[in-house]
Order: C-alpha cells, then structure tokens, then sequence
C-alpha cells in the first residue's frame, strides 16, 4: 500500500512541478527531504500508521523532485556525444546511493538497537540535505551567455 502511495504522489509530483527549473526542484527536494525523514522516524518509533502515510508522501515528493531536478542538471551539462554514459553513471549512482541507508541501518542494528539506527541515519541524512540545501540556495550558476574562462582569458 505504501510502495502504491508513493509512486502515485510521485508520478503526479513530476506532471504537477513541470515549470519548475531543475534549481528550483532540487531545493525544494532537498527542503522537503528533512520533514520526511523526521516523520518517517517518528511513524517507526511510534508504530503509527497514519504518520507513515503522511512520511510517504512527503517522501514522494521529496524524491520526485530530487531525481527530476537533478537529472536534468546532468543531462544539460553532459556533453552530447556523451549523454547516455553519463546518465547511466548518474542513475547507478541514485540507486547505490538508495541502497546505502538501507545496507547501513541493516548493519548498525546488529551492533544497536533498530531504533538507534534508524536515529543515527536520519540524523545523518538530515545533516547532507541542510548542508546541501544551504550551498544550493548560496550558488548562483553563471549567466548562459558568459564565456567559460578559457576562452576569456588567453594565454600571453
């Protein structure tokens, strides 16, 4: 039932956020990332099924948003030649990135309780999006129509 939620908000995020520039979609994300992972920690610690619900959701959201937003960034700055390659580097790296909280939570409760693992995990996740989110909001891309350096500074 929650694999099902999920999907759907996430399918209806991404037809919902279109015009949202891939920037944008990505803080947004990574704002998002935050309040879902604290639910989600609060649904387990409280075995509360309504919370879940709400936690996936936000997840949903949180996740539509930041594949959508970041596969867009990689696909304009891979070169043209080369775009399959680096999607395919990139969506190898969502998925082991996907995989590693779960393989880490798994090996931390053998050590700790669960709960204490799934603690240390969203504390650690919560800790890359607030740092991730702040040098997103402080970057500011260079204007399309500046020259790359290369070519403004030449070599005497």
């Amino acid at each position: 039932m929650l694999l099902l939620e999920l999907e759907i908000i996430a399918a209806a995020s991404l037809v919902l956020t279109q015009r949202l520039t891939s920037r944008v979609a990505v803080l947004w994300a990574l704002a998002l990332m935050i309040p879902s992972v604290v639910l989600v920690v609060a649904a387990q610690l409280l075995a509360s099924m309504p919370l879940m619900l709400i936690a996936t959701a936000a997840c949903a959201v949180s996740v539509a948003l930041g594949y959508r937003g970041s596969l867009q960034i990689v696909n304009e700055i891979a070169p043209t030649d080369r775009r399959a390659e680096v999607v395919s580097s990139y969506l190898l790296c969502v998925f082991c990135g996907n995989a590693l909280p779960v393989i880490g939570i798994g090996v931390l409760a053998t050590f700790a309780s669960p709960s204490v693992a799934s603690l240390a995990f969203a504390a650690l996740i919560i800790v890359f999006a607030a740092g991730a989110f702040v040098f997103g909001a402080r970057f500011t891309a260079r204007p399309p129509s500046a020259a790359p350096l290369t070519k403004r500074f030449k070599r005497c």
